[in-house]
């Protein structure tokens, strides 16, 4: 962008925008200030236009730039955030029922738009819907309805109107030269909003170098949440994780689901599985690990971070004291472990001190995904040492291999099982019931597409770009034990069959209705493979499960919950209703019910 542009331009259109917005001629000139709910559509505008990609505010606001730039940027913010508040006052009515109706109409409006617009040519569109769709309204239909010189028709229209309202709807004339100015001030800001830097494609994940500005996080954290609410690499001990690897086609990754493996024979013994300790070749429970902050993009909700060790090698963080999904997470990865199906390590630490964390790095990353504003959305005093100590927290090992995906976050649905082949070296039926029912056990209903993954084993690549033995795996079992996470009266309520007769289980009645998972007949085979893993496991081993998973020491929990008999309990009751299911229809005779 331009310096004339940023400096004149922009300030200069916005500026006239606010003016003209709140400029009224009729008998008597007025200058209307804007109310408050026009401020608050404002914050919510911009945050739709950065969410949008409208525009780029690192590009007037940075580190990178000297202060007199950083001030002129300012002014281009100042500007549009009068503007576009002038804008909403423009086109609604002063007062009345009409008012609070265009306000609840521009907010609804707002956060929709927040919700399921994406891309610059989409938001201005919208936008310009929106703004196009209320001038019309008032400028011309209320206009015309309510003028003064109003035939008898129209007079009674609008007596019987405010009569049916009880004098609530009501609106007063503005007069035409209004209009006029409306219709030149939503365009000059179209205009100027097509002259915003639009954000462009994301830059380096890596953090360069430490803000220097002052507290300012928690303005971000704020405009952020306002936004938001108004609508790996590895470590050789730790990290691992799938390769940044161009999206498969459709075809290949048809091709690998139809082939993907679900369970293999568990390399230790079922019954002899040590639920105490982390996974091998990683982390001790007893580790506090050092570390480095990296800026990487993060998906989902759960706090978390990248971290660089002293080796140059990356982790991920996930932590926080009232995050259920740590220790729920933490569970059900090593139980699907233990009992040979695919998952990511999870290890248990003592403390994780990173160095140039920001005080909330989840949310200052995710301030940054969408602000694009680093010196903003990391600012803020760190430590005394530049250290933050984080106490309760896991450390994330994926599973080594290429996520096999024909676009971003594709992973795999459950109703996609029955296109596993066996004939074409997938798995049998059986494993994949087996699946099923332990997804049911844990009541793992946040089962959309992206909380599974698809992956091509390390060394397992084909030259011609196919996968020789793909797996399908569950990567997140944050949502699990509850429904609501590790919730033991609700886990304990939640049964495994729909109808016990016919082997039918559902999730219909977890929250979401089950997401991707269809009720299914589980066949007698998968029945039988199921009890043969589960019931392998001892009262001890399941102890040692939500002990060393931190379940049962979690702060939001209470009474029997506490009890690590009590989970184990439940969990056997769970295995004995699987027993008392059967016999189960033969895989011939079954039906997916979606």
């Amino acid at each position: 962008m331009s310096a004339v542009r940023e400096a004149i331009v922009l300030p200069v259109a916005f500026l006239t925008v606010a003016l003209l917005g709140g400029l009224r001629i009729g008998s008597i000139q007025l200058l209307v200030p804007p109310p408050l709910v026009s401020l608050v559509l404002a914050v919510m505008l911009l945050s739709a236009l950065v969410r949008g990609r409208v525009f780029a505010p690192d590009a007037i606001l940075s580190g990178a730039r000297t202060a007199l730039e950083n001030i002129s940027g300012l002014i281009v913010l100042a500007t549009l955030f009068g503007a576009s508040a002038q804008v909403f006052t423009l086109v609604t009515p002063e007062r009345g029922l009409l008012h609070v109706v265009f306000s609840v109409c521009f907010f609804v409006q707002l956060t929709t738009t927040m919700a399921g617009v994406n891309g610059r040519r989409n938001m201005l569109r919208s936008l310009g819907v929106l703004l196009g769709a209320a001038f019309i309204i008032r400028f011309i239909i209320l206009e015309s309805l309510y003028a003064r010189d109003g035939g008898l028709a129209k007079r009674l229209l609008t007596a019987i109107v405010e009569g049916a309202s009880l004098g609530a709807i009501q609106y007063e004339p503005v007069g035409a030269a209004t209009g006029y100015i409306a219709f030149l001030t939503l365009t000059l800001f179209m205009v100027g909003l097509l002259l915003l830097p639009p954000a462009g494609p994301l830059g380096s994940l890596t953090r360069r170098t430490r803000p220097t500005v002052t507290d300012l996080a928690p303005l971000a954290l704020l405009v952020l949440c306002l936004g938001s609410a108004s609508c790996d690499s590895g470590t050789a001990a730790a990290s691992g994780g799938q390769d940044d690897a161009p999206y498969a086609s459709g075809r290949v990754r048809d091709e690998a689901l139809a082939g993907a493996h679900v369970w293999s024979k568990p390399m230790v013994p079922v019954a002899q599985f040590d639920f105490a300790s982390n996974p091998p070749r990683g982390f001790q429970v007893s580790d506090q690990v050092s570390c480095r902050f990296v800026v990487q993009k993060l998906g989902g909700r759960t706090p978390k971070f990248h971290c660089q060790l002293p080796d140059g090698r990356i982790i991920k963080v996930k932590y926080g004291a009232q995050n259920a999904e740590l220790q729920a997470e933490v569970a059900g990865t090593r139980l699907l472990r233990a009992l040979g199906f695919s998952a990511d390590d999870m290890f248990v630490v003592r403390a994780v001190h990173c160095d140039g964390c920001p005080r909330f790095p989840f949310q200052s990353l995710k301030c940054d995904e969408q602000l694009h504003l680093s010196s903003l959305c990391f600012g803020g005093a760190l430590a005394p040492d530049g250290v933050r100590p984080f106490t309760s927290v896991v450390i994330e090992r994926r599973l080594d291999g290429t996520i096999i995906e024909a676009f971003e976050d594709q992973g795999w649905s459950w109703y996609e099982l029955d296109r596993i082949d066996p004939s074409r070296g997938g798995a049998t039926r059986a494993e994949i019931d087996a699946l099923r029912l332990v997804a049911i056990l844990l009541a793992h209903w946040d089962n959309k597409g992206a909380n599974q993954r698809l992956i091509c084993p390390a060394g397992r690549e084909l030259p011609d770009g196919r996968c020789a033995a793909p797996v399908a795996m569950i990567q997140d079992l944050g949502a699990t034990f509850g429904p609501m996470r590790i919730d033991l009266p609700s886990w304990r309520a939640t049964p495994i069959w729909r109808d016990r007769a016919a082997c039918t289980i559902s999730m219909r009645a977890l929250p979401y209705e089950g997401g991707t998972f269809p009720d299914v007949s589980i066949s007698e085979a998968g029945r039988v493979m199921t009890l043969g893993l589960l019931e392998q496991l001892s009262r001890q081993q399941l102890r040692q499960l939500f002990i060393s998973s931190r379940i049962t020491s979690y702060d939001g929990i209470a009474g029997e919950a506490r009890n690590p008999d009590a989970w184990a309990q439940t969990f056997e009751d769970k295995v004995r209703e699987i027993r008392a299911g059967g016999p189960c229809p033969n895989s011939e005779s079954l039906i997916t019910h979606h």
